[in-house]
């Protein structure tokens, strides 16, 4: 391969896609035929940028993956403040797609790592079962108000169909950790940790596949818990929490909460800053950020022994 990639930027729509780079521009559509003559016309070295799209873009990531192209999804709201910061306050196709080229081109992404059949199936498991949860959770608040014995009736049907469906979808998850030795592996060790359940591993697993290669900060900042200083001359503002992987966050904060008081060392953790003044929230958001790391430690040293 060549020594310096080959930038791409990929836009997608539902029915096509636009792709834009220094030699090789132009629109296709978005089905496995337009893939794959894409993928054909694709130089030595190339690296593809695209967003997050909800879907139209997974079938093409995936082809991708397969023909061993570099590729980087990357955040619609990074890519969108750094098209603004060129000027670029227009949205078409092509202008996404030039502005994805760029991004590329000046930060120099780390492309994505591939994943396993097993990772992709238990991403889509992971996040079915939380939007099945959220929806249950929605209709249990609105049947709480409820007056006419109809509408009690039909709700009480409805939740037991989610609470169903939940339980098949959280057998699917475990039968797919099972399936990977490497993936069982990786959620029994994270598992080790008290307050982190079989579920909420599996989640890590899904929602981070980086999880084991990355840096304290790192680590902090993809799951949205690392604060950033907000400092100017005499100013010495306040630090807040931004960004990251809310569907991650959502799952750790459960498990922080449960390790506030179960786990010993982070129990002991939270009561210092709790009795230091701190509050509440930000006691926990601490903790969570504390137990990512954690997370992201064991799997990275397989060795270390957790104080018992």
């Amino acid at each position: 391969m060549s020594s310096h990639p080959i930038h791409l930027g990929v836009d997608f729509a539902k029915e096509k896609f636009d792709y834009y780079g220094a030699e090789l521009h132009g629109s296709l559509p978005n089905t496995p035929a337009g893939h794959r003559r894409f993928l054909a016309m694709l130089p030595r070295g190339a690296h593809l940028v695209c967003e997050s799209t909800g879907n139209c873009h997974r079938a093409l990531v995936s082809a991708a993956h397969a023909a061993g192209v570099a590729l980087t999804v990357a955040n619609p709201r990074q890519v969108r403040a750094f098209a603004e910061g060129l000027g670029r306050r227009a949205k078409t196709d092509p202008i996404d797609t030039q502005s994805l080229y760029d991004f590329g081109r000046l930060t120099e992404p780390k492309a994505d790592r591939a994943p396993s059949a097993a990772q992709s199936a238990l991403q889509d498991l992971v996040v079915a079962r939380q939007q099945a949860v959220l929806e249950r959770s929605t209709l249990q608040l609105q049947a709480a108000g409820y007056q006419l014995p109809l509408l009690k009736a039909l709700a009480r049907a409805r939740l037991k169909v989610l609470s169903a469906q939940i339980a098949k979808i959280e057998a699917a998850i475990a039968k797919t950790l099972a399936a990977e030795e490497a993936l069982a592996a990786q959620a029994a060790r994270l598992a080790e940790v008290q307050g982190v359940g079989a579920l909420t591993a599996a989640t890590a697993l899904a929602l981070c596949p980086e999880l084991g290669t990355l840096t304290r900060g790192e680590a902090a900042a993809l799951l949205g818990v690392a604060p950033f200083n907000h400092d100017s001359g005499q100013l010495k503002g306040q630090r807040h929490i931004a960004g990251g992987r809310y569907r991650l966050r959502c799952a750790l904060y459960m498990a922080a909460l449960s390790a506030a008081r179960a786990n010993p060392i982070l129990r002991t953790f939270y009561q210092r800053l709790r009795a230091a003044g701190k509050p509440a929230k930000l006691a926990l958001t601490a903790v969570m950020r504390k137990l990512f790391i954690l997370l992201n430690h064991l799997l990275k040293n397989p060795n270390f022994k957790l104080a018992t």
